[in-house]
């Protein structure tokens, strides 16, 4: 009797919790499902606003314009590069629609005639006459992009011409120094030569970064030059015609003297294009170039005499 007495009540820290009953667990499994639920509203309106300005409005481009007042989506592709850097693929693929639209338009290309033994006609107009011409066939089909002093090497240009279709046709510019040189070959590096494609999407292709070396030039005097990729993107063609005819590149360097074909992303469309130089920012480039050239050896001359 007396241990029976000594015998306190049990310990509450030491039991085992009651397993909840189904009303509480009921409970507690759609309480959890209504903060998943709220949790993917909030990240779909954070979606929504983080995509604010970086799609195109449908109804801006028809005729009786955008009927909203307060609209989220883009006017015009300048407002989308003005608000955000990101682009989605429908505003990219409307930038190529454009590009091909103005190249439409200007079918006719003005210019001034500075030289009359260069013109192209049968008849030469008069030097600083203004003549209108049809454009050639890459100047209607082709973006002309550039990219100058590759690896900062002086003069080392090249260009990247982009089809409305986005691939983009890459060889070497007229003022590379390896234009005036004699060619003895032309060596694609082996990860070029090994590329292979396959299928309707060209899976399989080598992936190109800017600075990937495309070949090699080997010139007869000794001098060699690394022609790089300049973009990003797979590798679909390169041009075999120049192992055998590597006289090619300075005969017919922006036609059948081409190096390679390369597929960029559809998404780094406008990332490419802002990376090179358009046509007209090359000329430019390239006459300052020369024009500092000539007066820094100009002032040379001057100081030794």
């Amino acid at each position: 009797m007396d241990n029976m007495d000594t015998v306190g009540p049990a310990d509450p820290v030491g039991a085992t919790p009651a397993p909840p009953t189904l009303d509480e667990s009921s409970h507690g499994d759609q309480a959890n499902s209504q903060h998943q639920q709220q949790q993917r509203k909030k990240r779909k309106v954070e979606r929504r606003e983080k995509l604010r300005k970086t799609a195109l409005c449908k109804h801006y481009g028809k005729p009786g314009g955008c009927p909203f007042t307060n609209c989220k989506f883009a006017h015009g592709l300048d407002e989308v590069v003005a608000d955000t850097e990101g682009l989605t693929l429908a505003a990219q693929r409307q930038f190529i629609r454009e590009q091909v639209h103005n190249r439409t338009q200007r079918q006719f290309i003005r210019e001034q005639v500075h030289n009359r033994s260069e013109s192209r006609f049968t008849q030469a107009p008069a030097e600083g006459e203004v003549i209108a011409r049809r454009g050639t066939m890459i100047e209607r089909y082709y973006t002309e992009l550039f990219a100058c002093d590759v690896m900062s090497r002086p003069n080392e240009d090249q260009y990247v011409h982009m089809h409305s279709n986005r691939l983009c046709v890459v060889g070497v510019a007229n003022s590379h120094p390896a234009m005036k040189e004699e060619i003895a070959s032309i060596e694609f590096t082996p990860n070029v030569l090994e590329s292979r494609v396959s299928g309707k999407k060209k899976k399989g292709g080598q992936f190109m970064l800017p600075e990937t070396i495309i070949c090699h030039i080997r010139c007869k005097s000794g001098a060699s030059y690394a022609i790089r990729s300049c973009i990003r993107g797979t590798l679909l063609e390169l041009n075999d015609a120049l192992l055998e005819n590597p006289h090619l590149l300075q005969e017919k360097h922006l036609s059948d003297g081409y190096l390679v074909i390369i597929q960029p992303k559809t998404s780094e469309i406008i990332e490419i294009q802002e990376s090179l130089l358009t046509k007209e920012e090359y000329r430019q480039y390239r006459l300052a170039a020369s024009q500092a050239k000539e007066t820094s050896e100009a002032v040379a001359v001057n100081s030794t005499s």
